[in-house]
């Protein structure tokens, strides 16, 4: 298994990605194409007495994609860039999968010029896999590649989702719901009302509209469609509001010695509590659609959520990711699974 990481798109160093990287490789047994500038990756490299070799191999490139270009510009711009070299590399078939924390934008409009589309989807979709408080994990998609859907979109994202659900992660019936503003249906823009429609009626198993809130209690469903301005919100609130709440907690800890004393009898629980809703153990998001396993890292990944990323990877190319989708979409479409 080959994995080509993409270390120059992120918010942090280089050095910091090469870490995840080298970590990824060495614990799963994977071997790792590092993306961007050779001489830091080199560097790098010798600071965890790695070099290059058989483990560990650099494509070089002069160019980084920033967060803040436009994306079609840049992927049509940079063709030196670690995130267009990666890509090309990866439609060569010198890798399994392609990770990056880079731009989002660029990622994704990179990837459907470099790679292209799925047979019979229009708009590819990314999919974040989130905790709950039952303990399995709850899949929403998309949570940023389109801004702006029609209903077939949607409907798009939902065989998709399905698909990555049943014949990726193994789940045997997998159920599908919609995120809307109330469970009822009429409820929602026309946008989710013709959706809504359209699932209905189709052979998806589909449950019907999920408000937000029942995501992380009861979890409802196995996966959640959405457009990516609304994935997009949902996902960055919830990041920010677990972490929002623990530190709300530490600080309450701190304000009197009994405060100090229970935070000594609840430190185990709270650091599992963390660890499960951390976004670095989650790691990245696949990119469904396109003809390649493409995982979108976080802009903020530090070398624990690169690794994280990685394994993503890893298991979606292992699992055959595209050929499953196609099968599934093909599936679903003539038989409802």
């Amino acid at each position: 298994m080959r994995i080509l990481l993409d270390v120059m798109g992120g918010d942090l160093p280089s050095r910091e990605l090469v870490k995840g990287g080298i970590i990824a490789g060495r614990r799963h047994g994977l071997n790792i194409l590092f993306v961007g500038d050779q001489k830091t990756i080199q560097e790098a490299l010798s600071e965890h007495n790695e070099r290059e070799g058989d483990r560990f191999s650099i494509l070089p490139a002069s160019q980084t994609v920033g967060m803040d270009e436009p994306p079609v510009q840049a992927v049509r711009g940079k063709r030196d860039s670690s995130l267009i070299k990666g890509l090309i590399a990866l439609r060569e078939g010198e890798a399994d999968a392609f990770v990056s924390p880079g731009n989002t934008g660029a990622v994704v409009v990179g990837s459907i010029f470099t790679l292209g589309r799925i047979a019979g989807i229009t708009r590819p979709g990314i999919l974040a896999s989130i905790p709950t408080v039952s303990g399995r994990e709850i899949l929403v998609i998309d949570v940023g590649a389109n801004v702006d859907c029609a209903p077939k979109h949607l409907v798009h994202f939902a065989l998709m989702g399905a698909s990555y659900a049943r014949d990726v992660l193994e789940i045997p019936h997998p159920k599908i719901g919609l995120l809307n503003i109330g469970t009822e249906k009429s409820k929602g823009n026309k946008l989710n009302y013709r959706a809504f429609e359209i699932l209905e009626s189709s052979p998806l198993p589909f449950a019907g509209n999920i408000e937000a809130h029942h995501l992380l209690t009861g979890r409802p469903v196995d996966v959640v469609v959405c457009d990516g301005f609304v994935g997009n919100v949902f996902i960055k609130a919830l990041e920010e509001g677990s972490a929002v709440v623990t530190g709300l907690i530490k600080g309450s800890i701190q304000k009197s010695f009994r405060g100090k004393l229970g935070g000594l009898l609840l430190r185990p629980m709270l650091t599992s509590l963390r660890e499960r809703i951390s976004s670095r153990r989650l790691g990245g998001a696949p990119l469904l659609g396109v003809n390649g396993v493409v995982v979108i890292a976080h802009g903020r990944s530090d070398a624990e959520a690169i690794e994280g990323a990685i394994i993503v990877a890893s298991r979606a190319a292992d699992a055959d990711l595209n050929k499953q989708l196609e099968r599934g979409i093909s599936g679903w479409s003539k038989n409802g699974g």
